[in-house]
């Protein structure tokens, strides 16, 4: 299953480190909260993500009804990515 969609990139602070992610929209949420996955460590869904030319295993986290994507410093350096600009994710699940 693909799913594809548009946030904002954030820019957040967690102990001395700084990190970069998307909050899922919550129809993205709801479908993925409404399917029968596999959870693993900290209740996380592993995916592929891709932001435009760039694709990556990684894992989805829940932030309370909703999810979170990390995005690594590299991915933002390769495809130019800016905070707090619209940035299109494709998920694969």
């Amino acid at each position: 299953m693909q799913l594809v969609f548009d946030a904002p990139l954030i820019c957040a602070e967690h102990g001395r480190a700084i990190i970069h992610l998307v909050y899922l929209p919550d129809d993205i949420s709801d479908i993925l909260n409404d399917l029968p996955l596999a959870r693993h460590g900290f209740q996380s869904i592993k995916v592929v993500a891709g932001v435009g030319a760039t694709t990556w295993p990684t894992s989805l986290f829940p932030s309370g009804a909703n999810f979170l994507l990390l995005i690594a410093r590299k991915v933002i350096m390769r495809e130019g990515l800016a905070v707090g600009f619209p940035v299109e994710v494709t998920l694969d699940i």
